[in-house]
């Protein structure tokens, strides 16, 4: 820049402000650090759970707080505040992911979308069928979708750790399964873990949503607009009876994916008036001169218009949701009191074999076999470099089911504080096998040099 204030020099604490917030913003916005805070909050709250303290994590965690004003009155546990509220967020973004991954991602390929797509199903039908196996006729039946999920960020966390040993189109990979196996557990939740509906509330749910999609439609892009028609969409939604993290996804489908202004226009525009800033015979002032200053504002309102709404959303909520709304979940639904006993138990209950076995040996043979299958009888194409011995390992490594494996527990298992405790106790167990499994037969069969 020409201006004064931009050539002057920066000072001593400007500069050792720069060294410390670079190197932490590059840590922050890492996968392995996102899946870090899940880990340390994890291990934080089976430390509490099962330390001195236990009597203060259960306050904590079942204790209602809010509010009331008059007659209303708006009360829940942080539990269900997390559960119920925050973790719609949580799947807000993962509509979002899902609707760029289909629009303009690897969804968006017919080959690759053929291929994630039987991956996935195989993936999820075959542990919920040896989950069901374990389970036939008995009341812990109902948790046989427990297993069908798969934590994309503790995947993506394992497989940050062993980038030096895989391809790059195997991140990829695992981002489109997890997305539509995301779709799947969503679909489940809806269907099968909804008890009493409320046809008024989920109509006007519904008609909310709609109204969303007319807008898009309309070209209404005002972030304020979504969020407030969102969260009566959202409200109606719970109150209908059908999980209101299902409101999340189809709001999230209604964010606008198009750009107003086409990115030769944008150029255009942009060359003009940056033409018209370099043409000027004084120095451009951009603190004294209001001129110069709109102007500078034109550019940025012209680079809004050639990005999307969704693009942004998605930006604006990855760390967020990362850092803040997962880490808080892990440490409020992760409290599973250990024992001998109980991890004995797992291995003995059916709902804890069922568990176990559907996450390691279900994850592994349902995504393995399905795209040997798919490669068998050309039904779909995997990246450049990934190859069946690549999506073995990923098999295995998906049997990581903490987040989404831990929410549908809790909703199947609601009222029945037995059947919860040991599956939360084998989920935990299933994902730490997967995880070792993984890491083990990627680093044995790994053929890639390292750099």
């Amino acid at each position: 820049m020409r201006s004064e204030q931009a050539a002057t020099p920066k000072n001593k604490l400007q500069r050792g402000l720069e060294n410390i917030h670079h190197p932490f913003s590059n840590f922050i916005r890492t996968q392995t650090t996102s899946s870090l805070f899940l880990l340390i909050a994890t291990i934080a709250a089976l430390w509490w759970a099962n330390s001195v303290y236990s009597a203060s994590y259960q306050n904590l965690i079942h204790t209602p707080i809010g509010f009331s004003v008059g007659e209303f009155e708006l009360r829940a546990s942080l539990k269900h505040i997390i559960n119920d509220g925050l973790m719609v967020i949580f799947f807000f973004l993962l509509g979002l992911e899902i609707k760029r991954e289909v629009l303009a991602g690897d969804l968006a390929q017919p080959e690759n979308r053929r291929m994630l797509i039987i991956c996935a199903v195989g993936g999820m039908v075959c542990p919920a069928v040896i989950y069901s196996l374990f389970n036939w006729s008995l009341d812990s039946q109902v948790g046989w979708g427990i297993p069908m999920a798969t934590d994309a960020a503790f995947a993506l966390g394992v497989l940050a750790i062993l980038r030096k040993h895989i391809p790059v189109g195997l991140l990829a990979f695992i981002v489109g399964l997890a997305i539509v196996d995301d779709i799947g557990a969503i679909l489940v939740i809806a269907l099968f873990y909804t008890q009493e509906v409320s046809l008024i509330y989920l109509s006007s749910a519904f008609a909310l949503i709609a109204f969303l999609a007319l807008a898009n439609y309309a070209g209404v892009r005002q972030p304020i607009f979504y969020i407030i028609v969102g969260i009566a969409a959202w409200w109606a939604m719970l109150k209908s009876g059908v999980h209101p993290t299902v409101a999340g996804v189809a709001i999230a489908l209604t964010v606008p994916a198009r750009a107003k202004l086409a990115s030769g226009k944008f150029l255009d525009k942009e060359e003009s008036l940056i033409t018209s800033l370099q043409n000027k015979t004084k120095e451009v002032d951009v603190l004294g001169s209001k001129r110069d200053h709109e102007k500078l504002l034109k550019v940025r309102a012209y680079a809004e218009l050639a990005g999307t709404p969704l693009r942004r959303w998605e930006d604006a909520l990855d760390l967020p949701v990362a850092l803040f709304i997962l880490p808080l979940f892990a440490l409020c639904n992760a409290g599973v009191v250990f024992s001998a006993s109980s991890i004995t138990e797992s291995f003995l209950q059916p709902t804890g074999l069922g568990i176990i076995t559907g996450l390691v040996l279900g994850k592994f043979i349902g995504i393995s076999g399905a795209c040997w299958l798919g490669l068998r009888y050309k039904f779909g194409s995997l990246p450049n470099e990934v190859t069946l011995k690549h999506v073995i390992g990923i098999s295995l490594i998906a049997g990581i089911g903490f987040t989404m494996s831990t929410f549908i527990a809790a909703l199947g298992f609601d009222g029945q504080p037995e059947h919860l405790q040991t599956a939360k106790t084998s989920i935990l167990i299933a994902s730490l096998l997967s995880a070792i499994l993984g890491i083990i037969y990627i680093r044995v069969t790994s053929t890639k040099n390292v750099k």
